[in-house]
């Protein structure tokens, strides 16, 4: 794939050439409304912005960004030889990968933003392992990552945790105490996600009356709204048996908080990325306009168009990809939750059943790329704080978490072999806010485990004593970090803090964000 931008441009450069051209900082800045918000974080360093792509079916890091090399692997008489690869480590890299173009492609583009580390999953259940990859197995009073984010960031924002992951990865947390405002909004169709962002825009054809003016047909919603609030929903046998029910209560103020900003700030056109269609998509037929960067949107992200009149995008990872950029952009969320749908709809990683070493390919490659043109956007979108341009990017604000439910087995048994699910494997993180360039851990290439290393100085602790062939121990100290340490230090990078957090300290940088 051909790079839109110099990858060798500074972000602050490549805003000065997209100045240049006539879409400088005006053009990314937010609507009237539409301001980046700050946080009420105990630093006040402005907000950050978590997004989780969700690796279903189990992403193994042994088949990308930790692999054990073709010349090291070992072969058992009984169990076949190491899953191992021809590996590179590209120039200005410190983690070494498949030699395959993606893998190697994005470390050339973000080593220096990434840190691939080994870990060590509680359950080999798909549903449950999701969960755990983002909740950190309850450690944060079982919020997930998305909530913590939301919940520090998310303050006067419309949507500010939204998510288009299924299975665990869309789970709610398990905290009684969070903010409903914090809890995820799902999303199923990111194309046309956007038209429920008004109750009354583009719901008639232009021509008939109240289309024809935008206020008369606002006004006749409000009146309806408030004759249904303030009469009919006090009337209502559920209103008069129930009149304190949590989810009621929770209903109620949704219609008079959330609903009127997303029409106020007019989201049903920011958030729209696909442009007028004819009978496909007829915008222009209902009065309404997509985004201004929709364009723009699609040059990156071909795949995101709806390839039918359902509004289906062509590609699924792809319109989740454009719908996290605009959710981000327009200052509605602060976590955004991706999930790789499979190139069946379903399988996603778990097609490693059939042939391992495919379906692995196939799917760490969608993953990354889209990963990759979510960064080009960001990368060349200012962000504004509440002074105005700023000079830096909304990625400089951004994290990236390659969050997979748990490793698969180590053994090469030939053929188009499959392999089933095991505790051990790692993780990709790709952030400005972490101490990039690093791997932390090791494959062992006697049986295709992956080591674990010292937390404060990257030191990789092998597994010495093993004859070839032997498997470490599940407990055995020299095994990665678990689930807890690793979302602890998730949160720390973006400045969130909590009661009993763990920590990973190789992975933060000593200089936090200014």
């Amino acid at each position: 794939m051909a790079r839109r931008t110099d990858p060798r441009l500074s972000r602050r450069g490549a805003l000065r050439t997209l100045a240049a051209a006539g879409v400088g900082a005006g053009a990314f800045a937010a609507g009237p409304g539409l301001r980046f918000l700050r946080s009420a974080d105990a630093a006040d360093q402005g907000p950050r912005y978590l997004i989780v792509m969700g690796c279903f079916g189990g992403a193994s890091m042994l088949d990308c960004f930790m692999p054990v090399d073709v010349n090291e692997a070992f072969t058992d008489p009984q169990r076949g030889t190491v899953i191992s690869y021809p590996t590179v480590t590209p120039e200005g890299s410190n983690i070494r990968c498949v030699d395959r173009s993606w893998p190697r492609t994005y470390l050339e583009r973000h080593a220096r933003q990434s840190v691939v580390l080994s870990t060590m999953s509680s359950s080999v259940n798909h549903f449950v392992a999701q969960a755990r990859s983002v909740n950190g197995r309850d450690t944060n009073a079982g919020r997930t990552l998305m909530e913590s984010v939301a919940s520090a960031y998310g303050d006067g924002r419309a949507l500010p945790n939204v998510n288009m992951g299924r299975g665990g990865y869309a789970e709610p947390g398990a905290d009684p105490t969070l903010d409903r405002r914090y809890r995820a909004e799902v999303v199923t169709n990111p194309v046309t996600f956007p038209l429920s962002m008004s109750g009354h825009a583009g719901i008639l054809r232009n021509g008939e009356r109240p289309a024809r003016d935008p206020a008369l047909r606002a006004a006749m919603v409000q009146r309806a709204r408030a004759l249904r609030d303030g009469e009919l929903e006090a009337l209502s046998p559920f209103g008069q048996t129930f009149p304190t029910a949590r989810l009621r209560r929770e209903l109620l103020q949704a219609r008079r908080t959330t609903e009127p900003m997303l029409e106020t700030q007019r989201l049903i056109e920011e958030l729209l990325f696909v442009p007028d269609l004819g009978e496909a998509f007829p915008l222009e037929q209902y009065g309404l306009t997509p985004s201004s960067e929709a364009d723009r949107i699609l040059d990156v992200l071909p795949g995101a168009f709806p390839a039918n009149a359902t509004g289906t995008p062509q590609d699924r990872l792809q319109a989740q990809a454009a719908l996290a950029y605009l959710l981000i952009r327009t200052g509605t969320s602060a976590a955004v939750t991706l999930t790789e749908p499979g190139t069946d709809g379903f399988l996603a990683f778990d097609q490693s059943h059939q042939s391992h070493r495919g379906a692995q390919q196939a799917h760490w490659d969608r993953v990354l790329r889209a990963a990759d043109d979510l960064i080009e956007l960001l990368s060349t979108a200012e962000y504004m704080d509440a002074d105005g341009p700023t000079g830096t990017s909304l990625w400089d604000r951004s994290m990236i978490v390659f969050a997979t439910e748990f490793g698969r087995d180590k053994w090469d048994v030939g053929g188009g072999f499959g392999t089933g699910h095991h505790l051990n494997n790692g993780l990709l993180v790709t952030s400005p806010l972490l101490a990039g360039n690093q791997t932390l851990g090791a494959p062992d290439p006697n049986n295709g485990f992956l080591t674990g290393f010292d937390g404060d100085t990257g030191h990789t602790t092998p597994f010495q004593g093993l004859a070839p062939g032997q498997d470490p121990l599940f407990s055995d100290p020299r095994q990665p970090p678990g689930e807890e340490a690793v979302y602890g230090t998730l949160l720390a990078a973006l400045g969130v803090e909590f009661e009993g957090q763990q920590t990973i300290p190789v992975m933060l940088p000593d200089a936090r964000l200014p």
